[in-house]
């Protein structure tokens, strides 16, 4: 079981209060580990959205990979089901969503591997089941991986088409801050101007 103050999880969890993530719960009508699957589901249908921390997430009712699965983690502590966070990188020309052409314009002169996480769950035995609420069902349409509808609570689900590297187990803020910290210069300016125009494109996709 991994606490709120382990050091995989402290560098990034904004201190939140039993009670917020115990509302959390209850909205959803949420008591016990037996309602995983009701949970996962919660969350992953949240809208995805510019808020990294649970803080936001709870506020905006939006989040990113890690805002919402540090939302997850939270939960999951408090329901004492064990997990485990995972750290991964991919290229986003590598996916099969349907980006708009501007956005695939900003991945012709400039490619890099991005950071992108989600959480495992203990399955039976030694195993570990991955599971990804990164994208919430209204971006299918677009050609994101969503969490099925008929997701079991024993079967593993990422929300990418193609991973390039996972570190199990890592912490988010400091894996996430070396994948940057080795980027090039002009990988980062196109990082960070693709990442503001896909807030755009996903924002306008939103009633």
């Amino acid at each position: 079981m991994i606490s709120s103050g382990d050091p995989r999880v402290s560098a990034t969890v904004v201190c939140m209060s039993d009670a917020s993530i115990s509302q959390f719960l209850r909205d959803h009508g949420i008591q016990d580990k037996g309602q995983l699957i009701t949970l996962v589901q919660a969350v992953a249908a949240i809208p995805w959205g510019e808020a990294r921390t649970v803080a936001e997430v709870l506020s905006k009712n939006k989040g990113t990979c890690t805002g919402k699965h540090l939302l997850l983690q939270m939960c999951l502590q408090e329901l004492d089901i064990p997990f485990r966070p995972v750290v991964s990188t991919f290229r986003w020309e590598r996916q099969k969503i349907d980006l708009p052409p501007h956005l695939r314009d900003l991945l012709k002169d400039h490619l890099w591997e991005h950071g992108h996480n989600f959480v495992q769950l203990k399955g039976e035995g030694d195993s570990w089941i991955d599971v990804d609420v990164t994208w919430d069902p209204q971006l299918q349409r677009y050609g994101f991986r969503t969490l099925p509808k008929d997701w079991n609570g024993t079967t593993s689900f990422v929300g990418l088409d193609v991973l390039e590297k996972r570190f199990d187990g890592a912490d988010i803020g400091t894996m996430k801050e070396k994948l940057i910290e080795g980027l090039t210069p002009e990988q980062r300016k196109a990082r960070a101007e693709f990442l503001e125009k896909f807030i755009e494109w996903i924002d306008s996709l939103r009633p």
